[in-house]
């Protein structure tokens, strides 16, 4: 077959030469995209954001377990605190003396339990015919006490219910005192409680304010003339 007669079929590339060639492209193309990017058509390529910077070690303990628990407890704390105030303000309780104040009628130490004159007299007759001295004694500053224990030729306040004791029983009824608008002291006379019939009257006594009550600061003796009235006077 003569040479113009030969197939027209392209020689096949040698396997160095396709690997050139697709390079010689590779190389096209990179710069066909640094010529873009020069223009603008394609956006800079992303730098590496820096390295976070480690946070402070206040701030961990922060998040951290052991701060919210410290914290719980800091709320659970003053809610019970709240709370103890609260109760104490409801019921008119008196902090519990640690001798460096006002001390009761029992001794040093004692706690002083002011709280409305009638609360007063009923725990108190209730107290006395138990013998118990500590909280009979407590309803009294140390002035009422010591006059409540010369009332009866007695030394001090405890000695005083132990002698009173086997003659004195609890109130019948609860009494019911009245307290004059600004009043700035009441006395109440034991003539005019529910004395039970045949036991001792225990006098006069004479109540102050208190913080936000009232406590048994003077005593005087008496005499009955009358059976127990049906109600308690004061001026």
């Amino acid at each position: 077959m003569a040479d113009n007669e030969r197939p027209n079929h392209p020689a096949p590339f040698d396997p160095e030469q396709q690997k050139q060639f697709e390079q010689f492209q590779q190389y096209q193309q990179f710069l066909k995209f640094q010529e873009m990017q020069g223009q603008g058509q394609l956006p800079p390529a992303a730098t590496p954001a820096p390295p976070k910077k480690p946070l402070p070690g206040w701030v961990k303990f922060l998040f951290s377990k052991t701060f919210r628990r410290l914290l719980l407890l800091a709320v659970v704390i003053a809610a019970v605190a709240w709370g103890c105030s609260y109760l104490r303000d409801v019921f008119n309780v008196a902090p519990q003396d640690d001798g460096l104040g006002v001390q009761g009628g029992a001794g040093p130490g004692a706690k002083q339990s002011p709280g409305m004159p009638n609360e007063v007299m009923s725990t108190l007759y209730r107290s006395i015919a138990a013998g118990e001295a500590t909280f009979a004694c407590s309803s009294f500053s140390p002035t009422g006490a010591a006059a409540f224990a010369a009332s009866f030729g007695v030394a001090d306040c405890p000695a005083a219910v132990a002698k009173l004791k086997p003659d004195v029983a609890p109130l019948t009824r609860n009494p019911r005192i009245e307290i004059p608008q600004g009043a700035t002291s009441i006395r109440v006379s034991s003539c005019s409680l529910f004395v039970k019939p045949g036991t001792t009257s225990l006098g006069v006594f004479v109540f102050t304010p208190f913080e936000r009550a009232w406590i048994i600061s003077g005593h005087e003796t008496e005499t009955c003339t009358t059976p127990s009235p049906t109600t308690t006077t004061s001026r």
